[in-house]
């Protein structure tokens, strides 16, 4: 199958973060700015260390998984709403993410990590199917940036976990 003709653009993107809940919580991200970027993705996701004899490299090893870091922007409505989640009540169990289930069971640590999932739109243009990047276990930070607009920062690191590497971080 041929690749799609057009390239993506901030308007095909879309953003959710989830939770492990039976029904499960979930945030669409609205106002963003269309700047998600993600760290470095490597063959299985490993680091390699580099071997030298003298100055000359001799061996080259994967050594340990990295963790993706992920970073995007958008518009700060409020901190807080009564009716809706921000992203503020993810990052800081508050709100109606107060109840959220990690993706992480106690059984693996039970640190509260969400799932981001960005949805680039390719059937409108093309494509097959849509193109997604999942990123199962993800720490979710907020910052506030003032400005106009006030902009909220949201930044994460995404764990690739021996118990699931296959699913840490998936594509499709």
């Amino acid at each position: 199958m041929a690749l799609a003709n057009n390239p993506v653009i901030p308007a095909d993107g879309q953003l959710v973060i989830s939770d492990s809940s039976g029904t499960p919580l979930s945030l669409t991200i609205q106002y963003e700015d269309g700047d998600f970027q993600m760290g470095e993705v490597e063959p299985n996701q490993k680091s390699v260390q580099e071997f030298r004899d003298r100055g000359d490299v001799y061996a080259v090893r994967e050594v340990e998984r990295t963790n993706l870091e992920w970073t995007f922007s958008c518009h700060c409505v409020g901190f807080t709403d009564a009716g809706a989640a921000t992203p503020l009540d993810i990052a800081r169990l508050g709100g109606t993410w107060g109840s959220a289930v990690s993706k992480l069971t106690a059984a693996y640590g039970g640190a509260n990590l969400f799932q981001l999932v960005f949805t680039a739109e390719r059937t409108n243009f093309g494509g097959a199917a849509d193109s997604t990047v999942t990123l199962k276990y993800s720490r979710v930070r907020v910052a506030f940036q003032e400005g106009v607009p006030g902009k909220l920062v949201i930044k994460g690191t995404s764990f690739v976990m021996a118990h699931d590497v296959a699913n840490s971080v998936s594509w499709t």
